[in-house]
C-alpha cells in the first residue's frame, strides 16, 4: 500500500470516492460541482490518494493553500478537506496515515496554519486539530424592515457577467482569502447556488449574496459583500423566497452583526473549524511583527486564534483570520 498524488488516470475514482462519503442524502450536486477549486485539476499536487496492492484507491484527502489578508498580515493557510476513507478499507489506520503524510508534506512551505471542517472532532484531536476561531451564525428569521430600498435600488439575480464586480465587493472585506484568478468563476457558477445583487439606477453592484452551497449548507446565505446598509434587503430577500434563513458572519464584519440585530435578528458565535498549528515559529514572527503578544511556540491553535468562551462570546486572540464562505473546503 502507498500514498501517491493523483494522476490524471487517478481522477475520476478519486473524485467518485470523495462524491460517495461526503455527499449528504439531500445533495442535488456533486462534490466537484460543490468544491471546484480544492477538487480541481488544477490542484492535483496537493490531492493525496491511498492506494491498496491492487491499486484501488482505499482513501483520499486534499487541501487548498491560499494567502490570507488577517489582523497580523497576509498568512498563508491550508484548507483540508475530503478525508474519506472507503468503506472496505475503514478501521485499518488509512485516514490517520493520510493526514500525517499531508502535514507531513505541509512542513517546510511556508504555511503555518492549517484549517478543516468536520462534524466529528474527536477524529482529528489526535492530529493536533483543535476547535478554534469564532464565526456569528445569525438567524434571519426574524428579520423586520420597516421600508423599502433606495428610489432606482433594485434585486436581481447574478449572471456570470457580473463575477468580476462582486469579487471586487469580496475583496473589501478585511479580514478574507486571497483568491487566485480563475477562482472567482469557479465559486461564483457551482451548480446548487443562487447568488442576487442589489444594483442602483446606474447599474452599479452595491451588494451581492449567495444562498446555499449545493448541498452542503442548506438554508444559509454562505457568502455577501457589499454595503452593510444594503445587506440586511438582501438577507431578506432571500428568506422570502425560501432559499436562506441563517447567515454566517466572519470575524471582521461586527457592524452588520450589530446592524442585524437592530432589525430583530439573533445570533450564536460558534467556532470557525479545526485548526493545527504547523509553524509555531513562523506564526510567532508574524505576530510579533503586528505587534501582538506571542503564545511562546504553543501548539493549541485557540492560544493563537481564540475560540467562544463559556457564555457564548467571541474570544478574540493575538491572531484573527477568516476562511468562510465559497473558500471554505
Amino acid at each position: 500500500m502507498s500514498i501517491v498524488t493523483v494522476t490524471a488516470a487517478d481522477r475520476a475514482e478519486f473524485l467518485n470516492l470523495v462524491d460517495a462519503e461526503i455527499r449528504p442524502d439531500r445533495a442535488n450536486t456533486k462534490a466537484w460541482d460543490d468544491f471546484p477549486v480544492i477538487l480541481g485539476a488544477s490542484n492535483s499536487q496537493w490531492q493525496l490518494v491511498y492506494k491498496a496492492e491492487d491499486g484501488t484507491i482505499a482513501g483520499c484527502i486534499a487541501c487548498l493553500i491560499r494567502d490570507h489578508h488577517t489582523s497580523c498580515g497576509i498568512i498563508s493557510i491550508a484548507g483540508i478537506g475530503s478525508v474519506v476513507t472507503h468503506p472496505d478499507f475503514r478501521q485499518q489506520g488509512i485516514s490517520k496515515a493520510l493526514q500525517n503524510e499531508m502535514l507531513r508534506r505541509l512542513k517546510g512551505k511556508n504555511v503555518p496554519l492549517g484549517v478543516l471542517w468536520t462534524d466529528q472532532p474527536e477524529i482529528y484531536a489526535g492530529r493536533g486539530f483543535v476547535s478554534a476561531g469564532w464565526e456569528i451564525h445569525v438567524s434571519v428569521a426574524e428579520l423586520a424592515i420597516s421600508g423599502a430600498l433606495d428610489t432606482g435600488y433594485h434585486i436581481v439575480p447574478f449572471e456570470s457577467g457580473h463575477t468580476a464586480a462582486v469579487q471586487a465587493l469580496f475583496d473589501c472585506h478585511p479580514l478574507r482569502t486571497v483568491r487566485e484568478p480563475e477562482d472567482a468563476t469557479a465559486y461564483y457558477s457551482m451548480a446548487g447556488t443562487k447568488g442576487f445583487l442589489v444594483m442602483d439606477a446606474d447599474q452599479s453592484i452595491l451588494a451581492a449574496a449567495f444562498a446555499g452551497k449545493g448541498g452542503d449548507f442548506p438554508d444559509y446565505v454562505t457568502e455577501y459583500s457589499g454595503e452593510a446598509a444594503v445587506l440586511p434587503f438582501l438577507f431578506q430577500y432571500l428568506r422570502d423566497q425560501g432559499l436562506a434563513s441563517q447567515v454566517l458572519l466572519p470575524p471582521g464584519a461586527e457592524e452588520l452583526v450589530n446592524t442585524l440585530v437592530d432589525l430583530g435578528c439573533s445570533w450564536v458565535a460558534t467556532p470557525s473549524g479545526q485548526w493545527c498549528i504547523l509553524d509555531p515559529v513562523a506564526l510567532g514572527v508574524l505576530v510579533q511583527n503586528s505587534g501582538g503578544e506571542i503564545p511562546h511556540e504553543s501548539l493549541n491553535p485557540v492560544d493563537w486564534l481564540g475560540g467562544v468562551d463559556q457564555t457564548g462570546q467571541p474570544l478574540v486572540g493575538p491572531l484573527t483570520a477568516a476562511v468562510w464562505g465559497f473558500d471554505s473546503v
